[in-house]
């Protein structure tokens, strides 16, 4: 099938999925660098998220860095429905951060590929036990 044959809508969707495959191939830089003065030092990326809603949604996600630029295995994420997003955070060691975040990138590969009516082999195979 040529780009021809496509409808407007189709086009679009495939260039909305090649962009959603960009904007995760690398790694964000963050969204401020916070010094020694602060309660939390260390780096931070703040993500709002694209919904429609008078109050916006965001995500913190920072690392607690010490005066020489060491941290614990960590992160610190406060979501959108934390008691006081921004300054509400849960602790949450790397090694589930990571596990956490695979599981989102794949569940958002597995919609977006729904959405294009595309079947992937490894869409069915079998769960790890």
């Amino acid at each position: 099938m040529s780009i021809d044959d496509l409808t407007l809508g189709e086009i679009r969707r495939h260039l909305h999925h090649l962009v959603a495959l960009a904007d995760t191939s690398e790694r964000p830089r963050p969204t401020a660098i916070n010094g020694p003065d602060h309660p939390m030092p260390g780096q931070e990326w703040v993500i709002v998220e694209d919904v429609a809603s008078r109050v916006p949604h965001t995500w913190w996600i920072r690392t607690a860095e010490d005066a020489d630029g060491r941290a614990a295995p960590t992160i610190y994420l406060s979501t959108p429905e934390s008691m006081a997003p921004g300054q509400d955070f849960d602790c949450v060691r790397t090694s589930d951060a990571r596990r956490v975040a695979l599981a989102i990138l794949a569940a958002c590969d597995r919609a977006d590929h729904l959405a294009a009516g595309i079947t992937r082999l490894e869409d069915h195979r079998p769960t790890n036990p």
